[in-house]
């Protein structure tokens, strides 16, 4: 995703759990870098690609305003929706999802954790992720659209005015099309969803 004359690149954390906390390491992580391959001087950390940390597997980042938004997979649980942060640890593999488990609070708060907006448990791999405030199809303004994996469907996310919350959910093409692996927006105002079944995929286009 380009914001800002930047490229944020989302990273898993390459199967090791020992990557997302580790700030030398750029798996786990969302980067920043110039679009020459540079590294931007307000980055974070001095001389470092990394943005956030402690994130397990960032499938999709879109900018609403003047924030970035992640959906991120968990691990046999707590798939997440992010808000994304400058220098904020995003917990993994220390904390999954809330800060609510039992020896999770001592880690969130010595390390500044920012829980997610939403999480699903079981997990339903969250993948693409666009913003969508469009008049042509009204009932999608102001809102999240995430394209779902395991879970088969389109999930809109409502955000309230500030864009800080979401107020409410809703599916679409519940196992009509399989496993979606990513949706974005046409100039005027149509949806487009990819399907990712291994075979016989898809591009669906939603319109009115």
């Amino acid at each position: 995703m380009i914001s800002g004359g930047k490229l944020f690149i989302s990273t898993g954390d390459a199967s090791d759990t020992a990557n997302p906390q580790n700030i030398n390491s750029l798996a786990g992580k969302i980067l920043r870098i110039n679009l020459d391959g540079s590294i931007p001087a307000d980055n974070p950390y001095p001389n470092n690609l990394v943005w956030s940390l402690g994130h397990r597997n960032a499938q999709g980042l879109v900018q609403v305003g003047n924030k970035i938004f992640s959906s991120e997979h968990g691990p046999d649980s707590d798939d997440e929706i992010n808000i994304i942060e400058k220098g904020r640890n995003y917990g993994w593999p220390n904390i999954k999802g809330f800060c609510n488990e039992s020896g999770e609070q001592s880690f969130c708060s010595l390390n500044n954790v920012a829980e997610p907006l939403i999480n699903w448990t079981p997990t339903i791999a969250p993948s693409g992720l666009a913003y969508y405030n469009n008049d042509y199809i009204p009932q999608f303004k102001n809102s999240l659209l995430l394209a779902v994996l395991k879970g088969t469907k389109l999930m809109q996310l409502k955000l309230d005015d500030t864009q800080t919350k979401i107020t409410a959910t809703k599916d679409f093409y519940v196992n009509t099309y399989g496993r979606i692996r990513t949706v974005c927006q046409s100039p005027e105002g149509k949806v487009y969803i990819c399907t990712s079944n291994g075979s016989d995929d898809k591009i669906v286009e939603i319109a009115k």
